[in-house]
Order: structure tokens, then C-alpha cells, then sequence
């Protein structure tokens, strides 16, 4: 089954690299206003600004634990570190991760395909998307490329409407991007701990929501398909999501410290979501906190047995760390400065 939700996603730098420079300087125009990215007109320069960039990783094993402390490997339950990855959004560092790179097939210094040869064998950046432009006579070794899967997508530089195509991909890619990387490192725990990001019907909602809310960045922060969800300011939602199962262990544990049955048969049917914001939060949590931290909740379109709610920012219960966070904006600010 194909993920279809990364657990974690944040914009990302795309790298542009073509001789003619007239043609980088109006693609470059071309793109969102929001787009991070960087021209070269020389690909060995570029290679170097790659090669010095390469250690800068959006996911690595700290992303994993063993839920078990046991010495013996076969005993350990791996999943998603949820609150490793909540970290991320400390680091301003994440938007300068280059996902994506966009080259000519053609230059004198070195040709497109030299440039992806050396960028894989001397980088080792093999999760980051390559789009080529060529001309006419080049189109068959593009073709033969794409086939290969040495490129991801080609564009004809005498296409229609070429910089708004490449925009697009762009946008495309930086997404695939993440799916791969996370599919490759993550696919098997995902598929055991968190399915729901293999669904259909809540990658729907998620697109919508975030589309809704203007986000630009998203965080798992728990393995039941929870998130942060940051937008271009660094203002957070949180998306809380919760299985029947999981409403029926709140629900005991909110009866156990007599938390009125109003609230605890509404946790029952999925009407309230509990979410206290952190884990030590909820195992210190008193009866009257039950109240503060339920959310309204509703059935996720489609998809039996699991409830979402959406808390507004100024809900959202206490993260470690929300006040340091580098929002994407500052970013933006400080590039164009």
C-alpha cells in the first residue's frame, strides 16, 4: 500500500542550474512567491553548494525508538519517535534541505547527466528529485533517462508555458520527495503503527485541511495520525486524531478518576477527543483537566472507526519549545533581505 502522508513535511530548496542565464533569471520569476531556491550557471559550482548542503538531513534514525527496553532486537517494537520529529520545527536550518534540482541536459562545463552522475556518487543525495530541461535533439536521451529513472520528469525547453509547468513540478516533487524518503526509511513501522497515513479518504481530509488553514509545514506528534500543523507564521494547529480503541482506553481511565459520565460517554462516541499536548501531561492529569483538554470531534469521512479534531491555535495545549519555533516567514524575510 502507498504512503500517501509523510510524517513530517516543511518547504525546501530547489536548485536551478542552467548556462543560459536569462533563462534562470526568468524562471526564477516564475515561481511562487514563496519558493526557496538558488541558480547556477556553472553546474560545478553548483555540485559544490549541494556537496556543502548535503549534511543537512530532513529525517535520520533519531526519528525511530524501541518501545521495549529489551537487549534482545527481536523483542523490540520500532516505531515513530513522534517527539524527535516535533523537534524539527526548532531547527530554522529544515528549509535549506535541497529536494529538488532543475538542469539543463546540455552546458559546457559539465553536461546534465554528469551533473546527476557526480551528485549521486559524491553527494549521495539519492532521494533528491531531478528535472531536466533539454532541447529538441535531446529529447530522445531524456526519454531513455526518465525510463531508467536517473530523472524524475523532463520539460522541452520550446514548450508552451514552460516556467508555470516547472513551478508546478516543483511543487509536486518537493512532496514526493518527502514520501519517498519516508517510505523507503519508514514504510514497514508505518504500515503497523500509523495505517492511517496509508488511507485514502484521510489523505483527503488532511489535503483539505491544510489547504483550509493555510499550512505549509506539518509534524506527526503522535503514532495514531496526530500532527502539528504550522503555517507561514510559525502559528500551530494541532489535528488530533483517535481510533475507537484509543476513546475506549480515555474512557476508562477518565471514569477511574470519576471524571463526569456526560464527558466520559461522549469520549465513548467519539464527540470529545482527549488531547493534553504532551504524554507526561496526560499521566499527571488531574479530573478537572479532563475538561480543558477534550475537543469537539467528528468521523473521519469514509473511514470507520477513526475521529479527528482540529484544535485552533490558541487552544492548542502547551508544546515543549512552540515559542522557539523559526517560522517559515522569518525565513522568506531573512533571504530576500
Amino acid at each position: 500500500m502507498p504512503l500517501l502522508i509523510s510524517p513530517l513535511f516543511h518547504p525546501t530548496t530547489t536548485i536551478l542550474i542552467d548556462d543560459n542565464e536569462a533563462f534562470l533569471e526568468g524562471l526564477g520569476v516564475a515561481l511562487n512567491d514563496d519558493a526557496i531556491y538558488h541558480t547556477f550557471s556553472n553546474p560545478t559550482q553548483a555540485l559544490a553548494y549541494c556537496t556543502e548542503n548535503a549534511k543537512i538531513r530532513p529525517i535520520d534514525d533519531s526519528y525511530l525508538m524501541a518501545d521495549t527496553e529489551s537487549p534482545d532486537s527481536s523483542q523490540q517494537n520500532i516505531t515513530l519517535h513522534t517527539k524527535e520529529i516535533k523537534t524539527a520545527l526548532l531547527k530554522p536550518e529544515r528549509f535549506d534541505v535541497i529536494s529538488v534540482i532543475v538542469v539543463d541536459f546540455s552546458m559546457p562545463q559539465l553536461t546534465g547527466v554528469e551533473f546527476i552522475d557526480q551528485l549521486r556518487e559524491q553527494v549521495k543525495n539519492k532521494f533528491a528529485k531531478i528535472i531536466m530541461v533539454t532541447g529538441e535533439a535531446d529529447h530522445g536521451l531524456a526519454v531513455q533517462l526518465f525510463n531508467d529513472k536517473k530523472i524524475d520528469k523532463f520539460f522541452l525547453k520550446s514548450e508552451d508555458n514552460l516556467e508555470g509547468k516547472i513551478n508546478a513540478a516543483i511543487n509536486e516533487m518537493q512532496e514526493a520527495y518527502f514520501l519517498d524518503l519516508c517510505k523507503t526509511l519508514f514504510s514497514s513501522i508505518i504500515a503497523k503503527t500509523t495505517p492511517i497515513l496509508n488511507d485514502a479518504a484521510f489523505a483527503d481530509l488532511f489535503a483539505k485541511i491544510k489547504a483550509d488553514l493555510n499550512i505549509v509545514e506539518h509534524y506527526l506528534c503522535e503514532n495514531t495520525g496526530s500532527f502539528v500543523l504550522v503555517n507561514r507564521d510559525g502559528a500551530m494547529t494541532v489535528l488530533v486524531v483517535r481510533t475507537k480503541e484509543d476513546l475506549m482506553m480515555y474512557a476508562d481511565l477518565a471514569a477511574d478518576q470519576r471524571v463526569p459520565t456526560e464527558l466520559v460517554n461522549r469520549i465513548l462516541n467519539g464527540s470529545l477527543l482527549p488531547f493534553f499536548g504532551t504524554f507526561e501531561k496526560f499521566i499527571g492529569s488531574k479530573r478537572d483537566d479532563w475538561v480543558e483538554n477534550t475537543h469537539l470531534g467528528k468521523k473521519v469521512p469514509g473511514r470507520e472507526g477513526y475521529y479527528y479534531s482540529v484544535i485552533e491555535s490558541r487552544k492548542v495545549p502547551t508544546l515543549p519549545g512552540a515559542e522557539h519555533i523559526a517560522s517559515f516567514a522569518n525565513y522568506i524575510e531573512a533571504v530576500n533581505a
